[in-house]
């Protein structure tokens, strides 16, 4: 059965709290442990590749170019 997948619903200027809550897990609905990574596998489309330890469900979540850029920044000020 392929991962289910989604689109990311923020804006690049909204909180980290909105953003985060964008990638929310689709069972459980847990964003304070889902793990999430740059999905790199040949698409055109931006996306990042997010993981429930909770309930151990995979997802996919599409981005716009200036949603990528901020999970970046977020990335690198958190990381």
């Amino acid at each position: 059965m392929p991962a289910p997948s989604d689109t990311a619903r923020f804006r690049a200027d909204d909180p980290d709290e909105l953003v985060l809550a964008s990638l929310a897990c689709p069972l459980c609905l847990r964003t304070d442990e889902v793990l999430w990574g740059a999905a790199f596998d040949g698409d055109y489309d931006p996306s990042v590749e997010c993981t429930c330890p909770h309930c151990d469900e995979r997802w996919r979540v599409y981005l716009m170019p200036e949603q990528e850029l901020r999970l970046g920044l977020m990335d690198v000020r958190h990381g």
